[in-house]
């Protein structure tokens, strides 16, 4: 089995989430691009399994998370940042610059779908 067997073929797929809990991470860092990509939509029941396997990879998702900062896909950034309430701090720390900015100088999108206020409860959580 390939790295790529882990990801999930569509939105019911959840039959490799506890291998993710088990793989090296290393081995993982090629398809955590995609893993990301299906929090999308939070109604999916691979989403829900992925969200408390992804802060395992946290560190090795920070490139990943400034991409989906740095897209229009607000909805995403919702779902991202209600991700990053589970990685450790010294990684949102990482992030903070960012995370900042759409605190204070989000896009439109930003406002209309309350990334703001998703942010700010995130750098409270954090002190930061």
């Amino acid at each position: 089995m390939g790295i790529e067997d882990l990801i999930p073929k569509d939105k019911f797929d959840d039959s490799h989430i506890d291998e993710l809990n088990t793989i090296d991470k290393i081995e993982v860092i090629p398809i955590l691009g995609t893993l990301l990509g299906w929090l999308k939509d939070p109604n999916w029941p691979v989403a829900q399994a992925l969200f408390p396997v992804l802060p395992r990879f946290q560190f090795e998702l920070i490139d990943h998370i400034l991409e989906i900062f740095h897209s229009s896909d607000d909805i995403w950034k919702n779902e991202i940042l209600l991700l990053m309430a589970n990685f450790d701090k010294e990684n949102i720390v990482i992030l903070a610059p960012e995370i900042k900015r759409i605190m204070t100088n989000p896009t439109s999108g930003e406002r209309l779908e309350g990334t703001v206020d998703y942010a700010k409860t995130l750098l409270d959580k954090f002190a930061l």
